[in-house]
């Protein structure tokens, strides 16, 4: 038959093959031969197929489908863990990491200790002052070096990049170009910057003197050294000229908007007033009186300073038989004084002018009146220095020239009183002559301990 043929040309066997017999094969684990489809959860294995189930039991009687018995596999026995066991389990877990988590903090705390102990002091506040995660990148720094064989002490540029940038300097404002020479005109009178006057900003304190030589005023306020503008009224030879020109109110407070205004065409930038000192010689306290009479209180009235020239008249029904009324301003002032509200100076000389009371008399009444009783004066002690100025060669001959010689003193908190020698037209002029040695010192005294204008913006 053709295709009965082997490839040999042979005739091949056509008798029937074999049939072999039937195989059983099992699908599951090739060394234990377990089934790998299991049932469905909840479903009996075929009665057939329970044979190869270790484990397993025939359904229940009431339907209940079956389950693994405990200890019936071939895997060993097991059992649901009782509450008990499963609270013990967590406890050791949590136990377990916290004794973890306590040994990294004591282990870094350690190492930080370490670390900042050997630190120079300066690093070591400036490590404390670093925040977590600064610190946590130092502690790395430092242990890759000293892995590295380096130095135990991290190098200062590192613990510069760890910390935060420093802020950068406040700019600094240059002080105001103030133009020194000649005067500025103002109401009664001229101003000065003198040469002492050296602000910073716009604040400025002002020596407001009252009858008296120009140039001799600006230079004493110069030696005393006095960092403030001067301005200088003259308007007659009287106290009446200044009491009636400064009776009117708001004269005052104009003369020191015209100072305002002046200051600025001299170089101050929007001039803010901080301190004034109201200043007389003579019959300039008539100026003073108004003023402290009439004054508005917007200005920062901070002293007086008084150069042989109060006076005022007779009454003979008052104990002290001065006219009270015309003191009154002053006593206001010397109260303020004693509660060191203010500074109040005062220097008298010995004259007497018979018609109105003497610049001693009054200086005792306004003692008095501060303190609310008599006050005793006490000798004087020390001698101011004396100055011989240049401004003042051609005021007095240097054959009549008088010296300051101190006779009695007095203080009642802030209120100052000088009494000294003569009774001359001569010792009358050197009240004016030595006020940068009598008078003033004590009000740059003053404003210095009070602060520097020029550090106010």
């Amino acid at each position: 038959m053709k295709g009965n043929v082997r490839a040999d040309g042979s005739p091949a066997d056509l008798s029937p093959t074999p049939t072999p017999p039937p195989v059983t094969v099992i699908q599951g684990c090739p060394d234990r031969g377990l089934p790998l489809d299991l049932p469905p959860l909840g479903m009996a294995p075929a009665p057939e197929e329970q044979a190869f189930l270790p484990g397993f039991a025939s359904p229940t009687p009431q339907g209940t489908p079956p389950f693994p018995m405990a200890g019936a596999g071939p895997y060993g026995s097991w059992s649901a863990p009782s509450p008990d066991e499963r609270r013990a389990r967590v406890w050791r877990a949590l136990g377990a990491f916290v004794l973890a988590a306590a040994t990294v903090i004591v282990v870094v705390a350690a190492a930080a200790r370490g670390i900042a102990a050997r630190m120079p002091i300066a690093s070591a506040e400036a490590f404390r002052a670093m925040t977590p995660v600064n610190r946590a990148s130092l502690l790395a720094l430092r242990s890759s070096r000293e892995d590295a064989g380096a130095s135990a002490a991290v190098a200062p540029e590192g613990l510069a990049r760890l910390q935060p940038p420093a802020p950068p300097p406040a700019p600094v404002t240059p002080p105001p170009a103030i133009r020194h020479e000649g005067y500025a005109s103002i109401r009664g009178g001229v101003l000065f910057t003198p040469d002492t006057f050296r602000p910073a900003g716009s604040s400025y304190d002002l020596l407001l003197h009252f009858h008296g030589n120009t140039q001799l005023v600006r230079e004493s306020a110069e030696v005393a050294g006095l960092n403030a503008a001067v301005a200088v009224i003259n308007l007659g030879i009287g106290s009446g000229a200044y009491e009636d020109f400064y009776a009117t109110p708001g004269v005052y407070e104009s003369l020191l908007a015209d100072i305002d205004r002046a200051l600025a065409q001299r170089g101050l930038p929007t001039p803010r007033l901080r301190r004034v000192a109201l200043s007389s010689w003579s019959a300039g306290y008539g100026a003073v009186a108004k003023i402290l009479e009439l004054r508005r209180g917007t200005e920062p009235l901070d002293a007086i300073l008084v150069t042989d020239g109060i006076h005022c008249g007779f009454v003979p029904e008052q104990p002290s038989g001065l006219n009270p009324l015309q003191l009154a301003s002053f006593a206001r002032a010397a109260q303020l004084a004693a509660s060191e509200e203010l500074l109040f100076t005062i220097t008298h000389s010995e004259i007497d002018p018979i018609a109105y009371a003497s610049s001693s008399a009054t200086a005792s009444y306004l003692l008095d009146a501060a303190a609310g009783r008599h006050v005793e004066r006490s000798p004087a002690s020390d001698a101011p220095p004396h100055l011989r100025l240049r401004a003042a060669e051609g005021a007095v001959s240097k054959k009549l020239e008088k010296q300051m010689i101190p006779t009695t003193e007095a203080s009642v908190g802030e209120l100052h009183v000088r009494g000294f020698r003569g009774n001359t037209p001569e010792h009358h002029m050197a009240h004016l002559l030595q006020m940068a040695s009598t008078v003033l010192p004590e009000l740059v005294e003053r404003w210095r301990e009070g602060g520097d204008p020029s550090s106010e913006r």
